[in-house]
């Protein structure tokens, strides 16, 4: 059997200062998005995903930001995931199906939570 990148796809919502963040039931943060099944386009996979996990119709062609590319020490893992960006005119109040907290995080907030500095300078040009 040979062995494939786990293929996710992230969208950084934002809402004037704010992104939207999850905070899932056992207390990680993550993004909306997920992963790209058999056959599928990206932006196909992160449509769906986005309905499934915030009820959300993304109607935009969105193009990735930022492409992060993982592959573990021992080789036994190899991640890929696709940034895309996507600004809203009005904020929306969404709710999650899947039970995950919805938070709206200033820049100083998500420095707190994520280590990589210069990708929060990213998503929040």
């Amino acid at each position: 059997m040979k062995k494939r990148p786990n293929v996710t796809q992230k969208l950084i919502l934002k809402y004037k200062d704010r992104i939207l963040m999850f905070r899932r039931k056992n207390g990680a943060y993550d993004f909306p998005g997920g992963r790209l099944e058999f056959l599928e386009s990206p932006l196909s996979a992160l449509k769906r995903e986005l309905k499934e996990e915030l009820n959300f119709d993304l109607k935009s062609e969105l193009r990735p930001f930022y492409v992060w590319n993982y592959v573990a020490k021992d080789k036994k893992r190899h991640s890929i995931m696709l940034y895309y960006r996507h600004r809203l005119k009005k904020k929306e109040s969404f709710a999650s199906p899947e039970g995950m907290k919805i938070l709206w995080l200033r820049k100083r907030e998500m420095n707190k939570i994520i280590l990589d500095k210069s990708f929060v300078d990213r998503i929040y040009e």
